[in-house]
């Protein structure tokens, strides 16, 4: 799905915790990370406009449902795997990218470098997520069809965490 320009609003990073922009130079970057007194229940990795727009209008409601999701925005799988080890790990640790889905409003394919095993791509969200082209119409129109306004990643996020020990068990991780 691509929509030239979309109409966004630029959000105050510094009041969300969210990174500098100029941290996309290094092809992925912390949107929110893992609170230190709950479990954790899983990495997302989200990619596009569209997208990142809609995670970052969900943000307080992630809080109030206490769901504790790390938020990485993807930004280039070739600009991340040139980082030093020490920035990656930081990032996205090995453990955290087994127990992770991804957010797109690209096709499902064009996320394959940052999907770590079909378990994750099971829980992925796409525009392409029933293997159709998206209708034209409005923005919004578009990504309610998309299954990728806020309502719809709210309820992708919430599947994720609720079925977290299903998905361990299938990587057969305790």
């Amino acid at each position: 799905m691509h929509l030239t320009r979309p109409p966004i609003e630029i959000p105050n990073r510094e009041a969300l915790g969210i990174a500098s922009h100029f941290e996309a130079a290094k092809g992925a970057y912390l949107m929110r990370d893992f609170k230190l007194d709950n479990p954790k229940q899983g990495s997302i990795i989200v990619l596009g406009t569209s997208s990142t727009m809609n995670v970052v209008k969900i943000l307080p409601e992630l809080d109030r449902l206490n769901m504790n999701v790390k938020i990485i925005c993807a930004t280039s799988p070739e600009l991340f795997r040139m980082q030093d080890d020490a920035y990656k790990e930081k990032i996205l640790p090995f453990n955290e990218w087994m127990d992770s889905m991804t957010i797109t409003n690209g096709a499902r394919r064009t996320m394959h470098d940052w999907l770590c095993n079909k378990v994750s791509e099971e829980y992925s969200l796409s525009s392409d997520w029933d293997n159709q082209w998206r209708g034209g119409g409005s923005i919004d129109t578009v990504v309610e069809d998309a299954h990728l306004s806020p309502e719809w990643i709210l309820k992708g996020i919430q599947k994720f965490v609720d079925e977290r020990e299903t998905r361990m068990a299938k990587l057969g991780i305790k």
